[in-house]
């Protein structure tokens, strides 16, 4: 049958969700600011143009690299599905929404649900789960800088 885990880490960044979102659903000008790196499969779309079922190669460093489909891409979520069929898979979730702690402000969610044989190596304890989650953060720290220092 299998395991289920999720994960999910948040960021409050001074800037409106439009701004924030709009720095980053930029993906060609990731290397300035982040060493994650998010590309359409099809070099023909932008970020704007990806719909359910487009094919994104991403990778966020430390040998963590894959091609998940997109499954969401509204103002104030992009989704995507990554998956090693009945082994792993997980569908990763970005949220944007006004802040409730800081009037002008965003509140960014990050979040995945991983499934599978091998979603246990996500749970409280095993490395990989905090590897993941230190990633995520890093990528959130640059994401705030990059959005309030713009």
């Amino acid at each position: 049958m299998g395991q289920s885990q999720s994960l999910s880490t948040q960021v409050e960044i001074q800037a409106s969700p439009d701004a924030v979102r709009s720095i980053f659903m930029d993906f060609p000008r990731y290397k300035q600011w982040t060493n994650w790196s998010i590309t359409p499969i099809d070099s023909s779309k932008t970020s704007a143009d990806l719909k359910p079922n487009d094919r994104l190669k991403v990778d966020i460093g430390g040998g963590m690299a894959f091609q998940p489909l997109v499954m969401e891409n509204s103002p104030d979520t992009f989704q995507w599905l990554g998956a090693l069929p009945v082994l792993f898979s997980g569908k990763h979730e970005f949220h944007f929404s006004p802040s409730n702690k800081h009037p002008g402000g965003t509140t960014v969610v990050q979040l995945e649900n991983f499934t599978g044989l091998l979603a246990f190596l996500m749970g409280p304890g095993w490395s990989m789960r905090q590897s993941t989650l230190d990633k995520w953060d890093a990528f959130f720290a640059d994401l705030k800088k990059e959005v309030e220092e713009s």
